[in-house]
């Protein structure tokens, strides 16, 4: 997932992406950019959201509330709010069932949610 194959000599073209340019707990703040088919999200948190704690869900998870930015040619841009899982800079956002995971190893995902075990 993530990556397409034009058929020349196994050459794989990259269809999504993410990468972290400042974590959170830095000075600077989270900011996270992602991609995938002509679609390009800038991840951050505002000053309000700054001011607010990160909470812990049941299973020992950090989690804090974070902006996205969903940006395409000639539309207007989209804002939603999103939660971050501090521990590995994933940005779920339920809203659109997508997910962005800056470390993935492929070097990074922008996507639709997918469930382990669960055929759709």
């Amino acid at each position: 997932m993530g990556r397409s194959n034009n058929n020349n000599n196994n050459n794989y073209t990259k269809t999504t992406g993410a990468k972290i340019h400042s974590r959170y707990g830095t000075e600077k703040g989270v900011f996270i950019t992602a991609w995938n088919k002509g679609n390009k999200v800038k991840v951050f948190r505002s000053e309000k959201q700054q001011e607010i704690a990160p909470t812990t869900s049941k299973n020992g998870i950090q989690w804090c509330s974070v902006t996205v930015v969903l940006s395409r040619r000639f539309e207007r841009d989209v804002v939603v709010n999103a939660m971050l899982n501090i521990n590995n800079h994933s940005v779920h956002i339920d809203s659109w069932n997508m997910i962005i995971k800056p470390t993935a190893s492929n070097g990074g995902y922008f996507g639709q949610k997918v469930k382990k075990g669960v055929n759709s």
